[in-house]
């Protein structure tokens, strides 16, 4: 049985989009951060950093969101993520892409415009916008060309790239992002949202 524990962002729903397209059964855990469930001694013992997400899977525990992805898949033995070298590579490097690059900075904008106000931290750091909306604007660039040549970030199938990429490019709304100029990732985002495991996983994970 897999249980995710988490909170309705990015890194919870690429793990939950994951869950639903390998059609297993999971149980859903909201953690109330505001009231910090995630520094209770019961967390801490599924994930000892504290955060969110962690997936509980019978008597083991994993963190880290991609890691978690990658584990489920592997889990279930799915072609969502590659077992040829050269694949899994592309899938992995897109992976890191959006953690460490353009992801980052979308998690940026959705912190300070979305999240600030909801957890009652304040108004929104400016600078950090500014900052997040450059490199955004740097970065999203690779990836409309990317999609210009390709169905999906592994090539003609998919992969828990996509998902993983979805959950970070799916906040635009949120942080009044203008895709208009990128008609290939709208179009690829208008594919992802008509799967029936992302829509069967807006039923679960939200606000």
């Amino acid at each position: 049985m897999y249980r995710l524990y988490g909170i309705p962002t990015q890194n919870t729903l690429k793990a939950a989009y994951v869950l639903d397209a390998l059609k297993v059964d999971y149980e859903y855990n909201p953690v109330d951060l505001k009231n910090g469930e995630h520094k209770t001694e019961a967390f801490l013992k599924i994930n000892p950093i504290g955060k969110v997400p962690a997936l509980k899977h019978n008597d083991f525990s994993v963190f880290e969101s991609n890691t978690i992805c990658r584990y489920l898949a592997n889990s279930e033995k799915s072609s969502l993520y590659p077992q040829d070298n050269f694949k899994r590579a592309v899938t992995d490097q897109w992976l890191d892409f959006f953690s460490n690059h353009l992801g980052r900075w979308l998690s940026t904008l959705f912190f300070e415009k979305a999240l600030r106000t909801n957890m009652g931290l304040g108004e929104p750091n400016l600078a950090n916008c500014e900052e997040a909306l450059k490199f955004v604007n740097q970065q999203i660039i690779p990836v409309e060309h990317l999609l210009s040549e390709s169905h999906y970030f592994g090539g003609k199938e998919l992969s828990i790239a996509d998902f993983v990429a979805y959950a970070y490019l799916e906040q635009a709304s949120a942080i009044d992002l203008d895709l208009s100029a990128y008609p290939k990732i709208n179009a690829w985002i208008k594919k992802m949202e008509a799967l029936d495991s992302i829509k069967k996983t807006k039923t679960k994970v939200k606000f």
